[in-house]
């Protein structure tokens, strides 16, 4: 088994430090990009996407007679993943800095994807729980569901990175 030293602990807590510093700044561009790419996918005549203080709504544009109060989703439970991937993969010293910046840019990018993925998944599940009399089981599932899923992911991406040995060459 791999021991864990206190000099690797430092760099992690080093990078999250910075990345948190960094998020503070870019979250506002990052949750604007988030928006923009999956406002592409989103139902946008019936269901809207609006995002203020940190925060993303969505809900019936025209109002609409429906139980459903708007889904809120927090874009800082999108940044945590970023942050936290960020610092483990940056602050791993047995991989190289191309390694390690090829690994960031991947692991990012399976992020923003999925977080984009998961707001157009919640405008349709939203639309089709508001076109019902009462809330569906399936939303209900859905709006527990995303949280779990934004923080497990990155745990996944972290384990994977830790685990599988990318250097070693087969020989």
């Amino acid at each position: 088994m791999h021991r864990i030293s206190p000099a690797h602990v430092t760099s992690v807590l080093l990078w999250a430090i910075i990345g948190f510093a960094a998020w503070y700044l870019a979250a506002h561009p990052y949750e604007r990009l988030l928006g923009s790419i999956a406002w592409d996918f989103f139902p946008q005549k019936e269901v809207f996407l609006a995002l203020k203080d940190h925060v993303f709504s969505i809900g019936l544009t025209g109002g609409g007679d429906t139980p459903l109060p708007q889904l809120t989703l927090i874009s800082h439970n999108f940044g945590f993943g970023l942050v936290v991937t960020g610092s483990v993969i940056l602050g791993t010293r047995e991989r190289s800095w191309g390694l390690r910046f090829i690994g960031l840019c991947c692991a990012w990018l399976i992020l923003l994807l999925t977080q984009a993925g998961l707001l157009a998944a919640a405008a349709y599940t939203y639309l089709v729980a508001a076109s019902q009399s009462e809330i569906p089981l399936g939303f209900s599932l859905f709006v527990k569901s995303v949280h779990p899923i934004v923080v497990i992911l990155p745990i996944v991406i972290i384990v994977l990175w830790l685990v599988i040995p990318f250097e070693k060459s087969l020989s």
